[in-house]
């Protein structure tokens, strides 16, 4: 008999951990949650990824340390559409996907959601029910408070395994960290607020031939970085070194770099 599959996929900055609640009993509701749904039974999988943009900030090292010895994946990124295809291929129908995201990030997802139904996945839902409006998508819900109510039952013993994919993982910088000490100290580095200035600069149009634009004055090493930048580009533009030149002006990463990898004592 084949081992019964789910993923979940749990954005923890749309859905924090409450005030107050241990991080390894809102891990057990979730799973839980999973298991009553009917689809996974004892001796299933379960795995578990945290979602967040800025993790070390929400839930913080600490929850991140602790997540993490329980087998909970961690993931700094603002989108994972493209994780529920992954799973999807890896492990193919039937399967069972709960997403635990804000309202409007799930309406964004209804279609990727229904293709996935439509295919033989089983879905589930859990957000914070602000309103009394419900997400149109016909599947098992649950209000994200109510997952931690007095009511509900907690587990004392997990049934199921809880399976990391890629434990630590920054989709700003494609970085996949081999310990949760080298995650968190690339979440603070130099290269890795570069990265995020890079995406938000490319998403946004910014024109990051204008110093007025630039988010300059963080530190010394990230100035560095961001004048280079703008002066590559300003170069580029005003039609110097256009013999080197090749396609559109899109994202240019500064020549300099700084070799922030951490690195054990021997």
């Amino acid at each position: 008999m084949e081992v019964e599959k789910a993923l979940v996929l749990w954005n923890i900055s749309s859905c924090p951990i409450p005030d107050g609640h241990d991080p390894l009993m809102v891990v057990q509701r979730i799973q839980a949650a999973v298991e009553k749904s009917g689809y996974v039974r004892r001796n299933g999988e379960i795995s578990i990824t945290a979602i967040g943009n800025k993790l070390t900030e929400v839930p913080g090292e600490d929850v991140m340390r602790r997540l993490s010895s329980i087998g909970i994946a961690l993931k700094n990124a603002d989108e994972y559409q493209m994780d529920l295809y992954n799973w999807a291929d890896e492990n193919p129908p039937p399967g069972t996907m709960m997403v635990i995201d804000g309202q409007e990030q799930l309406g964004w997802l209804a279609g990727t959601l229904s293709e996935l139904e439509d295919k033989g996945f089983r879905i589930l839902l859990a957000y914070p029910h602000r309103d009394l409006a419900a997400t149109p998508f016909p599947c098992k819900q649950w209000d994200w408070a109510a997952l931690f109510s007095d009511e509900q039952e907690t587990t004392t013993a997990t049934t199921t395994s809880l399976i990391g994919g890629s434990p630590w993982f920054c989709e700003v910088c494609f970085v996949a960290a081999p310990s949760l000490e080298d995650f968190t100290t690339h979440l603070k580095s130099v290269k890795h607020a570069y990265g995020e200035w890079d995406r938000h600069a490319s998403k946004n149009n910014v024109d990051r031939t204008n110093p007025a634009n630039l988010p300059f004055g963080r530190s010394n090493e990230l100035d560095l970085l961001l004048n280079q930048d703008m002066l590559r580009r300003q170069m580029l533009t005003s039609g110097r070194g256009r013999g080197r030149r090749r396609g559109p002006l899109g994202p240019l990463r500064p020549q300099h770099t700084f070799n922030l990898t951490h690195s054990k004592a021997s």
